[in-house]
């Protein structure tokens, strides 16, 4: 079972998620959409809909998270769970901790949603680079975290080149997607109307 994006932005302030994550979040969906629209006109096996709910609420227990310094991933993941939505929880849990089987295996919505992550600072869509760098920048304190934030990047670079080996255009497609206002509005209709409708954005 999977939320409607109506009840998804109802569980958002249910939960009293911040604006500022929120509207990451919608960064992170629309991403995701755009990346699995394409997908599927090529023939992925990719759901849409998990895809956009999933993302826009991976971030749902970040802020609790920071007050308790809990895990927000697990605590996204259990809270789902609890609600019968497992299939959301495993996508938020994934996208901290991502495991990839193997190099040939199929797409999955947690390697969308993960990579689209990695492709917003705050709410700006960047590249994995300008991603990084950040990263590093803020949580970088010792040897073990740049260490484990320089295998993540390394990661993230293997499922855009997954990606986009698959896709009639490279990353930097991506970044055309920034110029969009509205992003709810365009959520909600390029779900009902995917790939086709993002010729009118891009």
């Amino acid at each position: 079972m999977i939320p409607s994006l109506e009840e998804a932005y109802f569980l958002l302030e249910k939960e009293k998620v911040p604006e500022h994550i929120i509207k990451h979040s919608e960064k992170v969906a629309l991403i995701s959409l755009f990346i699995g629209c394409f997908l599927k006109k090529n023939g992925e096996k990719i759901d849409s809909h998990l895809l956009v709910v999933g993302a826009l609420l991976h971030d749902i227990k970040k802020y609790e998270a920071l007050l308790t310094g809990k895990n927000h991933a697990l605590l996204g993941y259990e809270f789902m769970e609890k609600l019968g939505y497992k299939r959301i929880g495993e996508i938020i849990k994934a996208h901290i901790h991502l495991e990839i089987d193997s190099i040939d295996s199929p797409l999955t919505e947690e390697e969308i949603v993960h990579y689209a992550d990695k492709r917003v600072m705050h709410d700006k869509i960047v590249t994995l680079k300008e991603r990084f760098e950040d990263l590093k920048k803020r949580y970088g304190k010792d040897e073990q975290i740049i260490l484990r934030l320089e295998s993540l990047e390394r990661v993230n670079y293997l499922i855009e080149k997954r990606i986009f080996n698959r896709l009639p255009f490279t990353p930097d497609k991506i970044m055309e997607l920034e110029k969009i206002k509205g992003v709810k509005d365009v959520l909600h209709r390029c779900i009902k109307d995917c790939p086709s409708c993002w010729w009118n954005f891009i």
